[in-house]
């Protein structure tokens, strides 16, 4: 999905507090800023502090987020890894927890591990996630406990220390490819007081497996204490009941008497023009341009903010210039362009400047990059280009807003933890849109000029270059490209802007011919007299919410058979002009409408649209779409900028065992050439002639079916849908299907081997079986519980037991668009030294599930969380939107919509063994990715 962009600001939040008389001075540090009085905030009397808030979105869940103030900061030398290896051991043994049967327990509460129960270290802290589906008392007594069972009882048993090792040592080993090398050395130039931001992965791993018990025993017992701890429950509870519950679980856990371990403050170093350059095969040919402003405050003040403002606005102008370059010039150097901001607290602010260029052009991209990072110091910003940058940033800002008015539970938990970590107040949503507002109205040009003069005037640019091939070999040449570049005059370039101008209607409004609402699932159905389709869901689950998804019933089965679909993808359509109307104008006129230009991907049997729009923009929305299928120009002078995007895509296309692995899957899973992706054979010869010919017959008059959920009016989506999508000439009533056989999963035999060029230590091992497809809904259920239980056996014996992954993940298809296809499988990196271990294991619990199938105890711990999120799910846009897509042309995805819950609950281990015994007593498919020649050692 395009992201229209909006002036990025920090927001905090902060409220009357709980049991206590004023807001506390730790909650409002940020001056000039005022609470939001729905947070209820507290701290006990060992320290603890705490904020609850009571929200009902989505209905019945209860987050929890539970930070401890420690991370890689506070790490001494020989302290590597320890803060991330101590959030592992939370999750093991503990007192109240002897047996380490904390995640069972939460998991037989209706808790997902990963999705619902997690924890995560940064630099500036570690924090554990928690969400709670059909929350009560219990519940969330449950969740207090487990959190302060590692507090303070931690038991560090030393043979679960070793296993916990060994699964760090494959996160952090997982973790590392080309693009988190070419991040890193960029991170060197931005952070050079900060050197555990930029530690390589042998830096981080050279002391792990020296790590004992008793170390770490010792190093959580120093950082794990009352005073360091922020515990924040939001969701459907009572702030007064969910106090005393904070208050019962944590209040008997004793502050040392000693004071916290202080950090000795970073000071800021001054900076030297630097550039690095990292070339590796799989990385996308890519500069970036960054600065830093010295920012020495630890709290935000109105000034500040107000600069911060101004030089983000300046900073969107320029990636705007470039982007209409990039739109309207043939061969620029650069294909993209992008803008990033941050704030390190206590030392900086960040501004980056980022490009895509041609391959072999990296020095014409640095000459024009520092040219226009140059150019507002010289002539500073013109008035029409300001007036559209604040335009649309208010625009942006003020639908950011309305949808920070519908923020999640998470989203909430996040964002007062994230406050309060930067020392920020969480304010509510208009009074952020209004802190924007203020400034950008009082704004003049010169005065933006200003703003941004003042960070590119601070500090010499840090040059990051990265790319496949025909790089510099040194950063100095690099260095060197820029101080030619920087003391070159200024070439002229028209500063004009486009003429936003809208997209036009169709024709005249389409007319209802049918309709009818669907009482039991709160629906609307209607059929235009063209043939579209239209299923209307309003909703009140989240405030100015809007989820839109069109259907073009013709997607890779209507391609011909036996040949690879070679052509521009559908989602870079609009680059070759819609009804008349450049990129650049498109654009232009869809600015900070949250509208989703290129959310369009190619499916099996449909050509799928997705939006996430607000009530205002869905006519926009449908208006585009309309055009888009309607009036697509397909224009040759666009050729040149798609092949140059296919190409930096391609450029990482096996960059990893994953990538690699997902690439070639799909055209191997199907058995079918039409589901093989573009190849870099294919860059040169991409045309939207070849476009025209492969999807025009099929968005000239296929059919369509459009989905509207959420917070809109049911007559107002009718009407929008008539006079865009309804106004089109009329449409197939079935989808496009070439002839020829339907694609079918291989069978088994001997392993495969495929290559990836990412890390030479890594390799990927996959495993599926054929099963049944998904037309009878109650077989995709069986399946995917089964898929689950293959997935956690594997989490039990490969991350637990021997810490030889990280994460395995599932593997599982019920295609309700090809009969007879599916299959249930798992994928899992390793060490390509644990290949064996893993097919091995695959292996043993296949024959174990074929033999013996699942047990009554892993049908209910699998199930409970699935269950759980079943009935929240019927309280999600999301889920509404996917239950109800396609259900004219597909009418038992209704029938679906009303019978997954009570499926799943009738669901018995013996149809588990039953189908267990079928799919897993056949030859598996069996594929290993390991590296290529071009992998790194």
């Amino acid at each position: 999905m395009r992201r229209l962009w909006v002036v990025a600001v920090a927001f905090a939040v902060a409220s009357a507090p709980y049991a206590v008389a004023q807001t506390p001075s730790w909650v409002a540090e940020e001056r000039g800023e005022t609470p939001d009085p729905a947070i209820h905030y507290g701290e006990l009397a060992n320290g603890l502090r705490y904020a609850v808030m009571r929200s009902a979105e989505p209905k019945g869940v209860a987050v929890v987020e539970y930070r401890i103030a420690v991370g890689t900061a506070q790490q001494a030398a020989n302290e590597k890894e320890f803060a991330h290896l101590v959030e592992h051991m939370a999750f093991g043994a503990t007192t109240p927890f002897p047996q380490g049967d904390a995640i069972a327990q939460l998991q037989s509460a209706g808790l997902q591990l990963g999705a619902d129960v997690n924890g995560t270290t940064t630099a500036r802290g570690t924090v554990y996630s928690l969400s709670i589906p059909q929350v009560t008392s219990e519940k969330l007594a449950l969740a207090l406990r487990f959190l302060r069972g590692f507090s303070d009882g931690a038991l560090f048993d030393a043979n679960e220390v070793e296993r916990q090792k060994g699964v760090v040592g494959a996160e952090i080993a997982g973790g590392e490819t080309q693009a988190t090398r070419a991040a890193r050395a960029l991170r060197q130039q931005l952070y050079p007081e900060l050197p555990y931001l930029w530690e390589t992965p042998a830096q981080r791993l050279a002391s792990l497996h020296t790590i004992t018990a008793d170390q770490l025993r010792a190093f959580h017992d120093r950082w794990y204490r009352p005073d360091t701890a922020f515990l924040v429950v939001v969701g459907d509870v009572d702030p007064a009941e969910t106090g005393k519950a904070l208050e019962a679980a944590f209040a008997s856990w004793k502050r040392p008497s000693g004071p916290l371990p202080a950090l000795k403050p970073v000071p800021f170093q001054p900076r030297t023009p630097s550039a690095s350059v990292v070339q590796e095969a799989g990385l996308t040919d890519s500069l970036t341009l960054s600065v830093a402003k010295p920012q020495p405050d630890a709290v935000l003040t109105p000034v500040t903010r107000h600069d911060t403002i101004l030089a983000t606005l300046g900073m969107a102008i320029v990636r705007d210039r470039l982007e209409r370059l990039v739109l309207t010039t043939p061969q620029l150097p650069i294909t993209s362009v992008s803008l990033q901001t941050s704030r390190w607290p206590e030392l900086a602010e960040f501004y980056s400047l980022s490009a895509n260029f041609r391959a072999g052009k990296w020095q014409e991209a640095l000459a024009l990059l520092e040219e226009e990072t140059r150019r507002p110091l010289v002539t500073g910003f013109t008035v029409p280009e300001v007036d559209r940058a604040v335009t649309n940033t208010l625009k942006g800002a003020r639908s950011a807003s309305l949808r920070a008015a519908a923020r999640t539970s998470a989203e909430l938990a996040n964002g007062i933890v994230g406050a309060y970590t930067d020392r920020q107040v969480f304010v509510l949503p208009e009074r952020n849109f209004q802190r924007i507002s203020e400034v950008l109205n009082a704004a003049s040009p010169a005065d933006i000029a200003a703003a941004y003069s003042a960070v590119w005037r601070e500090t010499p640019p840090a040059i990051a270059l990265a790319g496949a091939e025909a790089l510099p070999a040194s950063p100095t040449v690099v260095r060197d490209a820029y101080a030619v570049a920087h003391r070159g005059p200024l070439p002229a370039r028209d500063l004009a802007l486009a003429v936003a101008k809208q997209l036009p209607l169709p024709g005249p409004a389409g007319k209802v011919v049918e309709r009818h609402h669907v009482d039991d699932l709160g629906v609307e159905q209607v059929r235009f007299a063209n043939g579209v389709r239209l299923n209307i869901k309003h909703t009140d689950f989240r405030a100015n919410e809007v989820l839109t998804t069109m259907r073009v019933g013709g997607g890779v089965l209507a391609l011909p058979h036996g040949e690879r679909p070679v052509a521009p993808p559908l989602a870079m359509l609009y680059l070759g002009g819609v009804a008349g109307l450049n990129a650049e104008q498109l654009l232009a006129g869809l600015r900070a409408t949250q509208v989703s230009i290129d959310s369009v991907a190619l499916g099996t049997n449909v050509v799928q649209y997705r939006g996430q729009n607000n009530p205002a923009s869905l006519s926009d929305q449908l208006r585009l779409w309309a055009n888009l299928v309607g009036k697509p120009d397909f224009d040759p002078r666009a050729d040149g900028l798609v092949q140059a995007r296919v190409e930096a895509a391609l450029q990482k296309a096996d960059a990893t065992a994953v990538a690699a692995f997902s690439r070639r899957w799909p055209a191997f899973s199907n058995s079918d050439s039409r589901f093989a992706p573009l190849d870099v054979a294919d860059v040169s010869g991409l045309s939207f002639a070849q476009s025209r010919r492969r999807f025009a017959p099929i968005l000239a008059d296929a059919p369509i079916e459009v989905t509207i959920v959420g917070d809109i009016d049911v007559e107002k989506a009718i009407a929008a849908t008539a006079e865009t999508l309804g106004a089109l000439p009329p449409r197939r009533s079935q989808p496009l299907r070439d002839t020829g056989p339907d694609p079918k999963f291989p069978t088994g035999g001997e392993p495969l081997v495929w290559t990836h060029h990412g890390d030479a230590g890594r390799a990927l091992v996959v495993s599926a079986w054929r099963a049944r497809d998904g037309f009878d809904p109650n077989d995709g259920i069986v399946q995917g519980v089964l898929d689950e239980i293959l997935r956690n056996r594997l989490f039990n014996d490969l991350r637990q037991t021997s810490g030889a992954t990280y994460s395995p993940a599932p593997l599982f298809a019920a295609s309700t668009s090809v009969r007879g296809f599916g299959y249930v499988g798992a994928i899992v990196e390793v060490a390509t030294s644990d290949v064996p271990l893993a097919e091995r294991t695959l292996r043993t619990i296949a024959s174990s599930l074929s033999e013996l199938g699942p047990t009554a105890e892993e049908l209910a711990r699998v199930t409970a969380p699935m269950k759980a999120r079943a009935a929240l799910d019927a309280r999600s846009n999301g889920w509404w939107l996917n239950a109800l897509d396609w259900a004219q042309t597909q009418p038992d995805a209704l029938a679906r919509a009303r019978g997954y819950q009570s499926a799943l609950a009738a669901l018995s281990v013996d149809q588990l063994k039953a189908r267990a015994a079928e799919v897993f007593g056949t030859q598996p498919v069996t594929i290993r990715v390991m590296p290529g020649p071009a992998a790194k050692p």
